[in-house]
């Protein structure tokens, strides 16, 4: 009896426990299903910021880009969100980087480049935008870039100068000839000249060429000619002239402003000159005794020669040399008017025409006619004439003038050597 009363007891307290323990696992799931619900609704803080906005906004949500979005903030396709202070659980914040589109005008090819906190130089080197040397890029690289920028690039192209000897190629974006000279160091001179023109705008493949243009004093010294001055003279015969004063031509040291190109002078400019020696006139004697036939000479001791006999030669009372070296008996012609004589003397009458074969230039002669009526007198072998081919004489007298010449003809005469 007490034992089924035991066992009655024990079973009832087995009953008990199992329904204490049933309790106790309701109210733990309970606690946790509640504890869980109150987790998922609960508000946490989040702070956004956009740029120089920020914004403090409480939310339920979860994902970044809902809570900006249900904070009534606007993304664009490329923006992105830095999320490193930022926890699903517990909120905190949220940075937009937001996207910029930059414009890049490169020598005439547009492309548009998306960039975030970045400097213009950075878009350049992500996009294998290479800059070469004179290349022009009108933004500095180290600006900060924006949305909507907008960038040139200006390409450099060759210039040819050619100066001083030297042939160099400048690689230059844009300017005037002025320009490229500036950038390649190139100092000019006053007077130096530049083609095309400094104002000229450049152009791929311009050529530049420069010549250096220099100015210098030279002195020269020239020669002042003499001028000839004629006179009368009455003791001279009509035709017959004589220089009285031989002209000497002076000296003068005129200095020039000379101007050379590439060291080579192309213009002399008169500046002054300085008389070194003054020149000294010739003065011409022309004669003015008419003779108008030979017949003033005919049976007379009168000499028809105007050459002054030496002082050692001597005639006798038949007018005849004392002393000689030969005697030839010869014919001679007459001939006037010759401007000039073979050996150089001037034409006048004493100076006769020979063959400088038998008479060498410079040879004494003294001649009268053969019949004893006219007299030659002294004379000097001076001058060739066209008889020694022809053969028909020996001898070609000067005369004063045609009519002593015709007068005269074809006349034998002795030939004193001297």
């Amino acid at each position: 009896m007490f034992k089924k009363l035991r066992s009655a007891a024990t079973e009832t307290h087995k009953k008990s426990f199992r329904i204490l323990t049933a309790v106790i696992t309701v109210l733990f799931v309970c606690s946790v299903t509640v504890t869980a619900f109150a987790a998922a609704n609960a508000s946490m803080t989040v702070e956004i910021v956009d740029g120089e906005k920020t914004v403090t906004v409480s939310s339920k949500l979860t994902n970044p880009y809902d809570i900006v979005e249900e904070a009534g903030i606007d993304l664009s396709a490329n923006d992105k969100l830095i999320l490193s202070g930022f926890n699903e659980t517990a909120g905190g914040r949220i940075v937009i980087d937001r996207a910029k589109v930059v414009r890049i005008e490169d020598d005439g090819l547009i492309g548009y480049y998306v960039g975030y906190e970045e400097t213009l130089g950075n878009i350049l080197s992500e996009n294998e935008v290479v800059l070469n040397e004179g290349d022009i890029l009108d933004i500095g690289q180290s600006e900060p870039i924006f949305d909507g920028m907008s960038v040139l690039i200006k390409r450099a192209f060759g210039v040819g100068i050619e100066y001083d000897g030297n042939a160099i190629t400048l690689s230059i974006a844009e300017g005037t000839v002025e320009d490229a000279l500036r950038a390649a160091d190139i100092t000019l001179g006053e007077h130096d000249i530049v083609t095309p023109s400094l104002d000229t705008e450049l152009e791929d493949y311009t050529h530049i060429e420069i010549k250096r243009v220099k100015f210098a004093p030279v002195v020269e010294s020239e020669k002042i000619e003499f001028e000839t001055k004629r006179v009368e003279n009455s003791d001279l015969y009509v035709g017959n002239r004589k220089v009285t004063t031989e002209g000497v031509n002076g000296e003068k040291s005129v200095t020039y402003n000379a101007k050379y190109i590439d060291g080579v002078l192309v213009e002399k400019t008169y500046v002054s000159e300085e008389i070194v020696r003054e020149p000294v006139d010739e003065v011409i004697s022309i004669g003015t005794k008419k003779v108008d036939t030979l017949a003033a000479y005919r049976d007379t001791t009168a000499p028809i020669s105007e050459l002054e006999a030496p002082d050692d030669l001597k005639l006798d009372k038949n007018g005849i040399p004392k002393t000689y070296k030969k005697k030839v008996a010869a014919k001679a012609t007459a001939y006037t008017g010759d401007p000039a004589t073979a050996s150089g003397r001037k034409p006048m009458a004493g100076h006769i025409a020979v063959d400088p074969n038998e008479y060498p230039y410079g040879t004494e002669l003294y001649i009268v006619s053969a019949d004893g009526r006219y007299v030659y007198g002294y004379c000097i072998a001076a001058d060739t004439g066209g008889f020694v081919e022809m053969g028909n004489t020996d001898v070609d007298l000067y005369l004063n003038n045609e009519d002593m010449c015709y007068n005269w003809g074809n006349r034998d005469i002795i030939i004193y050597v001297l």
